[in-house]
């Protein structure tokens, strides 16, 4: 008999997966390979970080990759790249309630990079988890706005 793992147990504040986010050092030509070899459809393009973050959304069917290119060199994922190289840089789940979500990591004792939530790519509200409380991997954790939800 198979037991369902998620049976009886109180749902999580996850919803699913945002995306995958990379870092490179130029965006364009992976996002070139990743549409001839893999169909992605290339999605929006927005700067960050007044300016010094380029991301680049590509989608391959219900997967989202974000490609994440530093345009300053002391941005932290110019620093990743220095220190770590190209790269799965993030995780993205999508919560319902950032703020209970976060709370929900607090009380587990994961610890939060941010201390509140803030503004993401799309208009979306984010907030990153230590990778030291996860495995090291860092996770964002990503709420829509009510109209895309």
């Amino acid at each position: 008999m198979s037991r369902d793992p998620g049976r009886g147990a109180t749902p999580g504040p996850v919803r699913g997966l945002s995306h995958l986010a990379i870092a490179v050092r130029e965006a364009d030509p992976l996002a070139a390979l990743l549409v001839a070899g893999l169909g992605a459809v290339r999605g929006e393009e927005e700067l960050l970080d007044q300016g010094a973050l380029r991301v680049v959304f590509l989608h391959l069917g219900p997967v989202t990759i974000e490609l994440l290119e530093p345009r300053a060199p002391d941005h932290t994922v110019a620093r990743f790249l220095e220190s770590r190289g190209p790269g799965l840089h993030h995780v993205s789940l999508e919560v319902a309630d950032l703020a209970a979500a976060l709370a929900r990591c607090r009380e587990a004792g994961i610890t939060p990079v941010d201390a509140a939530p803030r503004a993401g790519a799309g208009g979306t509200r984010v907030a990153f988890l230590q990778p030291k409380s996860l495995g090291d991997v860092l996770v964002e954790l990503s709420e829509s706005r009510p109209d895309r939800g």
